[in-house]
């Protein structure tokens, strides 16, 4: 670029004045910790609060009830830097922490309870289901179907076997397997309603009509209400499985008083150093007392901007104050008497000799003057 370019024009010039008017951003310690904190909205910041709110949702948590939390901290702080901003978010966090904790603590003792009230009705349609006077299925051996563990498979093999009694009974032939399809489902712990499809199935064949025909009026009905109490248990068994598929871990007491004990630490330690903090800051931006507040918000004086007296540390000056009172006093510490003016115009101090310190001090002042006028004359002679 030549010198020719450089050179200073009228437009120029008042273009360099139009951009010098515009906003150069905030100037005042508030205006910069405000702007301070956009760093909290942008880059790293805010990658993880997208992944915060992405575990949330994750773990089924409500991440407005975090940004809603988060904001009455804010509220209640206001934090003026980023460090604040900062602490007063870490707080919220380890508060939003300690509180989903203890929620989840009490959810998981009402998913217990919820298990329990499934688990009792199951016990309630197991006790209505057996056949009195059979006893229960002793340790090590290997129990039938319909009293082995709950699982899909389970049941859909209990239906598959119930459907081939009601095939059986439309067809009126039982063919040679029935009793090893009884044997797997009942074994020898047979239910009331298994003991009675046995029975008549068996009466169903007899040479007795009447027996026969019970048989037939009857065998139907006990099909359906075995598989209606098959139905049940897997409508209870599904209530479960679902009440445990929300339940979240088992947490004990101890082991949430421990967690809350160590967030409750935490939280106290980080609110230790906000309040120490904010407490700094303060001390930094208040003026001295006494002292107009100057444009960047320190205290100025006229006499200088070091607490000087016209250049003169304020010490030095109170010395000199302190000496010149100490040079005025008289030995017995007595300040000194008011001087009066003479009628001849000269001053003297209202004390009895008066009059003799005044001639003294005349005589004083002409001794010079006539030691040197006796010294011309010498001169001259």
């Amino acid at each position: 670029m030549s010198l020719v370019e450089r050179e200073s024009t009228p437009a120029r010039v008042a273009a360099s004045q139009a951009n010098g008017k515009k906003s150069k951003g905030p100037t005042t310690p508030e205006g910069k910790a405000r702007v301070s904190l956009n760093a909290l909205k942008t880059g790293s910041y805010a990658k993880s609060d997208k992944a915060l709110r992405e575990i949330m949702l994750r773990r089924g948590e409500n991440p407005d009830d975090f940004e809603q939390l988060h904001q009455e901290f804010t509220d209640e702080w206001r934090p003026g830097y980023v460090t604040e901003a900062m602490l007063v978010k870490s707080i919220v966090e380890k508060s939003f922490d300690k509180a989903q904790l203890r929620a989840a603590w009490m959810e998981s003792q009402l998913n217990s309870l919820r298990i329990a009230e499934v688990q009792a009705r199951r016990r309630q349609l197991l006790a209505r289901r057996w056949l009195p006077g059979v006893v229960n299925v002793q340790k090590g051996e290997e129990p039938p179907l319909w009293l082995a563990k709950d699982s899909p498979s389970k049941f859909h093999a209990i239906f598959e076997i119930l459907d081939d009694f009601q095939k059986w009974y439309d067809n009126r032939a039982v063919p040679d397997t029935f009793g090893q399809d009884m044997h797997v489902l009942y074994g020898v712990h047979h239910s009331r309603a298994g003991e009675r499809i046995r029975t008549l199935f068996i009466d169903l064949f007899e040479d007795d009509k009447d027996a026969a025909a019970k048989a037939e009026a009857e065998l139907p009905k006990w099909i359906a209400e075995e598989r209606s109490d098959v139905e049940r248990e897997r409508e209870l068994y599904r209530q479960e499985q679902e009440i445990r598929a929300h339940a979240g871990p088992n947490l004990t007491e101890e082991e949430v008083g421990k967690k809350e004990a160590a967030l409750e630490r935490q939280i106290r330690e980080q609110t230790r150093l906000l309040l120490q903090l904010k407490k700094a800051r303060s001390q930094w931006d208040r003026p001295s007392e006494g002292s107009p507040e100057g444009p960047s918000g320190t205290a100025e004086t006229s006499s200088g901007a070091n607490g000087t007296d016209g250049g003169v540390p304020a010490s030095s000056s109170q010395s000199s104050q302190s000496a010149v009172a100490t040079e005025g006093e008289t030995a017995d510490g007595v300040p000194p008497a008011k001087p009066v003016r003479s009628p001849s115009g000269s001053s003297s101090f209202g004390s009895s000799d008066g009059d003799s310190i005044t001639r003294d001090a005349e005589g004083a002042a002409e001794g010079p003057q006539t030691e040197h006028k006796t010294a011309g004359e010498r001169e001259v002679a």
